[in-house]
């Protein structure tokens, strides 16, 4: 897994058990709708019976970026536990020697977060490497770790909405970015190089999929092209940095 990850093409795609998935689904149910209860106490009852997937149907009803700030979609410490004692992360961690997930938002735990993309809507962000933004002050990390991206699809369908990669794109160091702040307390990379000139490569995702890829792979979300709204999530692994 790792020679996939550390050579061509960058990164991996499994497909996690049905169990599994049920349990995520229901996590990041859950968390979606405390934050829903918490703002817009009298909607909860038309999001739980509209689903995720419809979201964006009823999105008019609320302030979607006031909702939806990255710190309120950070998973609590119970449901990151949940989550790693879970067959397809206990496999990872044994494949990956996992040591640990960053907690670079100082939420004062290990995160897994999810994200919200409507269909026509941006969504979305540029091209990047993650590891632009721990260049750019996002974080810090132990001695004799490196890291690794995992990215779980929810609710996708595929083809239509989900990650898009450029393989093999971690192989080179040389790529032009800068740093935007933008009035965030987060010093974002922006992208320099002209895409159209790039082999990206749409990854077909459904419900339950989940890609593990290197931390300079460039990467970003595809458009949401389906008829539903996506939902996925993602953490930052730390492994030992010998391994690369």
């Amino acid at each position: 897994m790792l020679a996939e990850i550390d050579g061509a093409p960058g990164y991996v795609v499994g497909q996690m058990p049905s169990d599994d998935f049920a349990v995520l689904q229901s996590l990041i149910f859950d968390s979606y709708l405390s934050r829903i209860l918490s703002l817009y106490p009298e909607l909860s009852c038309q999001f739980y019976t509209a689903g995720m997937k419809n979201y964006h149907l009823i999105t008019d009803e609320v302030n979607h970026r006031v909702l939806w700030p990255k710190r309120a979609r950070i998973l609590g410490p119970a449901a990151v536990e949940s989550i790693k004692l879970l067959k397809f992360f206990k496999h990872l961690t044994k494949e990956l020697n996992i040591q640990g997930i960053t907690g670079e938002d100082g939420s004062g735990w290990q995160e897994m977060y999810w994200r919200v993309v409507r269909p026509g809507n941006d969504d979305i962000g540029d091209f990047h490497a993650d590891k632009w933004f721990w260049d750019l002050g996002h974080g810090e990390i132990a001695p004799g770790m490196r890291r690794l991206k995992i990215w779980i699809a929810i609710e996708t369908q595929p083809g239509k909405s989900g990650l898009r990669v450029i393989p093999s794109s971690h192989l080179r160091s040389d790529w032009k970015y800068h740093g935007e702040t933008n009035g965030s307390a987060v010093t974002k990379p922006k992208f320099d190089e002209d895409i159209n000139t790039l082999d990206i490569m749409n990854l077909s995702t459904k419900p339950g999929d989940f890609i593990v890829f290197h931390d300079e792979l460039l990467h970003c979300g595809m458009p949401n092209q389906s008829d539903s709204t996506r939902f996925s999530i993602e953490a930052t692994l730390l492994v030992p940095s010998e391994h690369k």
